[in-house]
């Protein structure tokens, strides 16, 4: 089991009960590994914010985006780019939902813990609000539509593996290397969660 060659945070704020904070998703890659301020680098975070935008709403503003060399001690991991952005979500939420509340998006990883319980990679999305329906958080999974669920499982496969026009190819693994299993594009399990917002 390969460690993450790279780490990147997507930095971004929204109003949390009155307040705005910054709060952000920290994505791990297994891929090949350039010199700090290499472009592949800044088109690697540009792939995100495009992926993240189509999954939050106008409320949310993106920041920056840190890109720094995993896989090492705190020592050894060094900041490869931070680049600055001014934009917004794009998705058109129609239906607002608690500031406590995310979207869940998980991978398999193919692998089972000492438990035999499955692992998985997981992504809670801020989003705000969804795209309709009348789904609150007593619901689940199998009462999101299908036009509910369709934007967040177009960001799964977005995230998943990253090829950008330089040529190289980052594949999503967790902090400690793992894997979500190859043949995962259009099978990202996607559930509405409360989930305690974490600041920056």
């Amino acid at each position: 089991m390969a460690g993450p060659t790279v780490a990147v945070a997507v930095v971004k704020e929204t109003r949390y009960h009155g307040i705005q904070e910054e709060f952000d998703n920290v994505y791990y890659y297994d891929g090949p590994t350039f010199q700090a301020g290499d472009a592949n680098y800044k088109a690697l975070a540009d792939a995100l914010v495009a992926a993240e935008r189509e999954v939050h709403t106008s409320e949310v503003k993106f920041k920056n985006v840190r890109v720094w060399s995993a896989g090492g001690t705190i020592v050894e991991n060094v900041t490869l780019g931070i680049y600055d952005y001014n934009l917004t979500g794009l998705q058109l939420g129609a239906l607002k939902i608690h500031a406590e509340a995310a979207v869940m998006v998980e991978w398999e990883c193919g692998r089972s813990n000492v438990l035999g319980r499955k692992v998985y990679l997981r992504k809670y999305i801020r989003s705000q609000a969804l795209t309709g329906g009348t789904d609150d958080m007593a619901r689940g999974k199998d009462l999101l539509s299908t036009g509910v669920l369709s934007p967040y499982k177009e960001y799964a496969d977005k995230v998943d593996q990253v090829g950008i026009p330089f040529g190289p190819i980052f594949d999503l693994v967790s902090p400690t290397g793992r894997t979500v299993l190859a043949d995962n594009i259009g099978k990202a399990d996607i559930r509405l969660r409360t989930r305690e917002f974490r600041r920056n």
